[in-house]
């Protein structure tokens, strides 16, 4: 299963960097080829409601980006939180394609907004940690 998702995630290399049309739609049948041979990784079949809560804005986005990537309509009900994200899709593929690009995209973007705010506050001030005070909270 590993080879397929290395595959899938070539394809998908091809698709973002084609230098024309014919590079892209046929990088895109080649992606639809897989996944339509691939039962278990097949969005629709067997499809199931999944509630996905976000901590943040920013993995919403992410969220969303990789749901469309895919083709996948990502949705929420009136008055659920901004932060939730419902989609509907077979199980297998939510767990080995989307929640698994989602965790390698979400480790990139916390060490790369970790590494910005680290550079925004020493251009700021020399960072420091705050005094431990023994004592009781009045």
């Amino acid at each position: 299963m590993n080879a397929l998702l290395e595959k899938i995630k070539k394809i998908e290399a091809l698709i973002a960097g084609a230098q024309t049309d014919g590079e892209k739609n046929a990088a895109i049948s080649a992606r639809e080829r897989i996944l339509r041979n691939n039962p278990s990784l097949q969005i629709e079949a067997r499809a199931k409601e999944f509630s996905l809560s976000m901590p943040s804005n920013w993995h919403k986005k992410l969220l969303l980006a990789i749901c469309h990537k895919y083709g996948v309509k990502p949705y929420r009900y009136h008055r659920q939180k901004y932060t939730t994200v419902m989609v509907r899709v077979n199980e297998d593929f939510l767990n080995r394609v989307l929640w698994q690009e989602f965790k390698e995209y979400s480790k990139l973007m916390e060490e790369l907004v970790t590494e910005i705010t680290d550079d925004l506050i020493a251009k700021i001030h020399q960072h420091e940690e705050e005094d431990l005070i023994q004592g009781e909270l009045n």
